[in-house]
């Protein structure tokens, strides 16, 4: 179950337990149907829909906790722009 999320919900990318957290609301393993799709599309970075681009951050986060880094806190920066465009386009609509 994929949750709702708007502009003012977005973390700052300073407080990395909430980009942490904040990631860990959207499940890409269920949303596409398995690890393999999740990882697939994650390596794509199409990030053209608001489900490609927090696929990509969940999958971030997923790798970080793995290798126990934080490069999920560079890949947010790099999205951030792209979920604020995408997020108002959503709400205009």
């Amino acid at each position: 179950m994929t949750v709702e999320i708007s502009v003012d919900q977005l973390p700052s990318p300073e407080d990395s337990a909430a980009v942490f957290t904040f990631a860990m609301t959207f499940n890409g393993y269920s949303e596409l149907g398995s690890l393999e799709a999740a990882a697939a599309a994650a390596r794509e970075k199409r990030r053209t829909s608001l489900l490609d681009i927090r696929n990509e951050l969940f999958f971030s986060a997923r790798a970080s906790r793995h290798r126990q880094d934080d490069e999920y806190i560079a890949r947010y920066r790099e999205l951030l722009p792209y979920f604020h465009r995408l997020l108002a386009t959503d709400q205009s609509t």
